[in-house]
């Protein structure tokens, strides 16, 4: 046990290995067939709109996002190709042969979704998706962080399905049976375009997790102003159990792994465009959430037993010097 504390204390002073450079985000919008009017041209705006954010906000450019759309308004300027299920398998096919693990994946879909006691759908032009054909699509994409964000009605089965380690998955519904077309797409975009208050620990960058609770507070507002009962309950789940919560936490559990994921686009190779700012809050927010941890497991050290206690406290301080060496 005197070795193992040493190797500990050690590890604060060893020279680690250089963290891998940060590769690029790479975006997919899939906008689903609205089927009256109404909703196809609301999806096609969402859908332009989440890609317009992204192109001025949050530093991506036309060749970081592919989007597909269920239908193109005839008055429409910008024409999207269509979300049919050829061209969705054509895309991931593709891109399983040219993205790289060190990128993050992120995947939004945009529109309505059903639930036949069996399998949950994503309605897209001709034949729909399910949840089922997504997690194959997914699997596809070797990349060590991916971000599955469903916006439609009846998408809570997504997760069962999609759930795995280095995966966050989120959906507006809790489970099948909440058909009713869904706030979440419309309160997301509002958390998007309003970062300064959806960003919860003010370290000037916008994660999963804080996306999550600031568009779910905001759809709880929405019924509430309109003293209606909530017929939606999104949910997130980032630790591969397949149960997602409503709750998340940016410390342990649901939550913590989505915490480090960042909406913001990176690079692998520094520009004069990309700040060492925000490098640096990024590596901060990883250090204060394993300080916590920490802090933590210490209050647990009794009921943890000496041995568990000292490897858990290892794997901590392992990954703090990492973070630290970063920041160098």
């Amino acid at each position: 046990m005197i070795l193992k504390k040493s190797i500990i204390i050690s590890i604060l002073f060893l020279t680690v290995s250089q963290i891998a450079l940060a590769g690029n985000n790479e975006v997919l919008i899939i906008g689903g067939h609205g089927g009256l009017e109404h909703f196809q041209n609301q999806f096609y705006r969402q859908v332009k709109e989440l890609r317009q954010i992204l192109l001025n906000d949050y530093g991506y450019e036309e060749t970081d996002i592919q989007v597909f759309v269920g239908q193109n308004p005839d008055s429409a300027a910008v024409k999207f190709p269509l979300s049919t299920a050829k061209n969705i398998n054509q895309y991931f096919a593709d891109m399983a042969g040219r993205i790289s693990s060190r990128d993050l994946f992120f995947c939004f879909l945009i529109g309505h979704g059903s639930y036949d006691n069996e399998w949950a759908k994503f309605n897209i032009v001709g034949n729909d998706l399910r949840d089922f054909d997504f997690s194959r699509l997914l699997s596809k994409i070797p990349v060590q962080k991916l971000c599955f964000i469903n916006m439609s009605s009846a998408s809570g089965p997504f997760i069962d399905k999609i759930s795995n380690a280095n995966r966050i998955v989120i959906t507006a519904t809790r489970n099948g049976f909440e058909k009713n077309a869904t706030q979440f797409s419309t309160q997301f975009l509002n958390t998007l375009n309003n970062p300064e208050t959806s960003d919860l620990n003010k370290d000037g960058l916008l994660s999963a997790t804080e996306i999550f609770i600031a568009t779910r507070d905001r759809v709880v507002k929405y019924y509430d102003s309109k003293n209606l009962l909530r017929p939606e309950h999104p949910l997130l789940d980032d630790d591969g159990d397949g149960y997602g919560t409503e709750m998340p936490d940016l410390l342990e559990g649901d939550g913590m792994f989505a915490s480090e994921v960042y909406i913001h686009q990176t690079r692998a190779v520094n520009t004069a465009s990309v700040k060492s700012e925000t490098a640096n809050s990024i590596m901060e927010h990883k250090k204060q959430r394993i300080l916590s941890q920490i802090k933590e497991l210490k209050k647990k050290k009794i009921s943890f037993g000496e041995d568990a206690y000292y490897d858990e406290l290892e794997k901590l301080m392992i990954e703090l010097a990492k973070v630290n060496q970063g920041n160098n």
